[in-house]
């Protein structure tokens, strides 16, 4: 009856063999795939597919009508909405930064006052008990 530990030596040693004969046959799939998906034949097939997919999913548009060049009143209004409130975001994000330091900020601020009623900074100091 053979030892443990030489046993064990045969195990490690076929275990090793495997990996070396793995990594051997996955060097040879990559190289061979390699070879076949870079064959000018194959990518002159794939754009030609390509080509053929595209044209086959296009969808037949009809001429749109020529738009109307005036204005409407609706649109400006909505565009001078969108300005101001682009310019009303822009105020709210400046005071935010500059009380609270950013949006965690503001966050910490709001819960504080939720869970204990008032501010955190106006908030009369613990009492320290002796």
């Amino acid at each position: 009856m053979k030892s443990i530990d030489a046993e064990i030596s045969a195990v490690e040693q076929r275990i090793r063999a495997h990996k070396v004969a793995l990594a051997y046959a996955a060097d040879a799939a990559r190289q061979r795939a390699a070879r076949r998906l870079t064959s000018p034949a194959v990518l002159a097939g794939a754009v030609v597919l390509g080509f053929l997919a595209a044209s086959l999913l296009r969808k037949k548009k009809t001429p749109a009508p020529a738009p109307d060049r005036r204005k409407s009143v609706r649109d400006q209004g909505t565009k001078k909405g969108f300005a101001l409130g682009t310019l009303l975001m822009t105020g709210a994000t400046w005071l935010v930064r500059s009380q609270f330091g950013g949006p965690v900020g503001l966050a910490q601020f709001v819960l504080d006052k939720v869970r204990h009623g008032r501010s955190p900074a106006t908030a009369a100091p613990a009492q320290i008990r002796r």
